[in-house]
């Protein structure tokens, strides 16, 4: 009897392990876009693409670099969860850092409907069905 426990319990354990080691794997890429839609993408496209995670890692970069001290401690502050951090930390943004997230914003932007106003039927298409399949794991 105590034979069996033990090589269930053995059992158990080892496909509890494998369970948490796949889950655990990540893509060595992420992207929001499926691979069959990036093959469809021209080169300007692709260019336009590149220039938005470019002034998104500026403007992340430039917003931190115009951090006060108090926001940098609720930043660094364990004990609050991640919303409350970001919630407090907008609210002590200054008119100037607000201004540069503006201006950054209207950057951004501008690149997002470049690439919408690019984006042929096909592609549409493609963006719609992958949001559905994201929107079903959700579910």
């Amino acid at each position: 009897m105590t034979r069996k426990i033990k090589i269930f319990v053995l059992l158990f354990i080892t496909v509890f392990n494998l369970n948490t080691l796949f889950s655990q794997d990540k893509k060595d890429k992420k992207s929001r876009f499926s691979i069959e839609l990036i093959e469809t993408f021209t080169d300007s496209q692709k260019e336009l693409i590149e220039k938005e995670k470019k002034y998104l890692s500026k403007q992340r970069i430039s917003i931190r670099e115009t951090f006060t001290d108090s926001q940098k401690e609720i930043i660094a502050d364990t004990t609050i969860s991640y919303r409350e951090k970001r919630k407090m930390v907008m609210e002590s943004f200054s008119n100037d850092q607000k201004k540069l997230i503006e201006r950054y914003d209207r950057r951004i932007d501008t690149i997002r409907k470049k690439f919408n106003k690019s984006l042929s039927k096909k592609q549409r298409i493609l963006i719609t069905k992958s949001k559905r399949k994201r929107s079903k794991k959700n579910d």
